[in-house]
């Protein structure tokens, strides 16, 4: 088994051995959910289970300098959040979008939410938001993304809706 600081330590190291050896931007295809990394499967099964519709949309073609394994743990976890606490019939969006300076990827869904005030505490290590006390978790699937996004040189933003959470990835172009 591997501990948080073990998986980090890894992201870093690739992210070092690209910044020494760069390869071309790889491309993230997104028009099909089948087309989502392969990492993002077993949310995807959950999902069926919960009769949940995976909506993915976007560029048909999106190139952004990734590492395919630590980004799609990245929206792995993103997905494996909106299943656990998305009603049972929801939808779960993912847009990808890039313009001049960022590739999104977004992850919404109409499920508990977050309280005004958690947009950035999600993001901590060992954070559990306020509404989802009981359920299954230690708190570190956001912190694990964000550590990811910004080794990649981007960002992560939470955003409230009226029912549900929307949370975006944006990496450089």
């Amino acid at each position: 088994s591997y501990s948080v600081d073990d998986i980090l330590s890894e992201v870093k190291k690739r992210r070092e051995d690209r910044d020494k050896n760069p390869h071309p931007k790889e491309e993230i295809k997104n028009t099909e959910t089948q087309n989502i990394p392969e990492e993002t499967e077993e949310p995807q099964k959950a999902a069926e289970e919960k009769q949940m519709e995976v909506e993915v949309t976007g560029a048909e073609e999106t190139k952004v300098w990734h590492d395919g394994n630590w980004l799609g743990e990245a929206v792995y976890n993103l997905l494996d959040n909106s299943v656990k606490y998305a009603p049972e019939h929801s939808k779960i969006r993912v847009v990808v979008r890039q313009d001049e300076m960022y590739t999104r990827i977004v992850v919404s869904d109409d499920g508990i939410g977050i309280p005004e005030g958690e947009e950035n505490r999600i993001f901590q290590r060992f954070y559990r938001g306020s509404r989802v006390i009981g359920e299954p978790g230690f708190g570190l699937g956001l912190y694990i993304s964000r550590e990811i996004v910004t080794l990649h040189g981007g960002f992560m933003k939470a955003k409230r809706k009226e029912q549900g959470l929307e949370v975006a990835i944006f990496l450089p172009v």
